[in-house]
């Protein structure tokens, strides 16, 4: 009987041993992202004379439920009727390196901060990039 225990724990560890020398090792490929920033009216009422709006996008890196800010950039303040139509939108590449495919995921997060004579209006969003995703497109409606 211990002979029979002692042969099947030495099998067990041995297939472990095994299966952890053939599991596949943890790779790091880069991301990328395209953020696309457009306006989705003319803008041209007297309503919306000077009135602004700012863009803030931030890219966080998420493993075991630790955030890390990887890339951040503020957009500079732009008049509602300066800013580029959909077909021609305001284009931002983003690329971050050494991403754990298996282990880490990135959420884009970003914030419109409209300014019309003193009013103020925030306006938040996320979109996230998983296992698998090598690109995401990020569309901003101004």
């Amino acid at each position: 009987m211990k002979k029979l225990i002692i042969t099947v724990t030495l099998l067990i560890a041995g297939l472990g041993f095994l299966y952890y020398k053939q599991s596949p090792k943890e790779v790091s490929v880069i991301k990328n992202i395209d953020v696309e920033v457009y306006k989705t009216s003319s803008y041209v009422s007297p309503a919306y004379a000077n009135a602004t709006a700012q863009l803030e996008v931030t890219v966080v890196r998420i493993r075991n439920n630790k955030k890390d800010t990887v890339w951040q950039h503020s957009f500079q303040p732009t008049e509602l009727k300066n800013f580029p139509e959909s077909n021609n939108p305001l284009l931002q590449k983003i690329t971050i390196p050494n991403v754990n495919d298996r282990k880490e995921k990135l959420e884009i997060y970003y914030k419109v901060t409209y300014d019309s004579k003193g009013s103020i209006l925030n306006y938040w969003n996320i979109t996230t990039i998983g296992k698998g995703q090598q690109t995401g497109k990020l569309h901003i409606q101004i």
